[in-house]
């Protein structure tokens, strides 16, 4: 999917991405995307839900600081832009309680989903927004320079 350099990119970050950089202690490398004024992230309750059930499990919080933690609900809360209202989607996504995240995107409308899941990866694009690990959308990034 071709990028035009000159506008917004509207990004959502999958749970697992944020749930990645808590553990990998790297909140900071996706604190950089915040740093670029041509990007927004959005975030929708469904997925701070999903986020805190995550933490809420004991075998990933003994490996997460409260730190890290609060520095991502920070960033959420203050750099990130909410969506609440979606429409149901149909697609042929592998794992439907992922749905949510294509819904998402098409209500913003969003250019990425940015994740580690290989349900939504398959799939590559839903409608107009590309679907990439975090690792191409770095390398998408350095390409465009946004």
């Amino acid at each position: 999917m071709p990028f035009d350099i000159t506008s917004n990119m509207n990004v959502i970050l999958d749970t697992n991405i944020w749930i990645s950089f808590l553990f990998g202690k790297q909140l900071q490398s996706v604190a950089s995307v915040f740093d670029n004024a041509n990007i927004k992230v959005y975030v929708s309750p469904e997925q701070v839900a999903e986020i805190q059930s995550v933490l809420s499990r004991p075998k990933i919080r003994e490996h997460i600081s409260h730190e890290s933690i609060e520095t991502m609900w920070e960033l959420m809360r203050t750099r990130c832009y909410p969506i609440e209202d979606y429409p149901a989607v149909e697609s042929s996504i592998r794992d439907v309680k992922d749905a949510y995240l294509l819904a998402m995107a098409e209500a913003i409308p969003a250019s990425a989903i940015v994740t580690g899941d290989k349900d939504l990866l398959v799939l590559k694009q839903h409608k107009e927004t590309a679907i990439m690990t975090y690792q191409e959308f770095l390398v998408l990034l350095s390409e465009i320079r946004l």
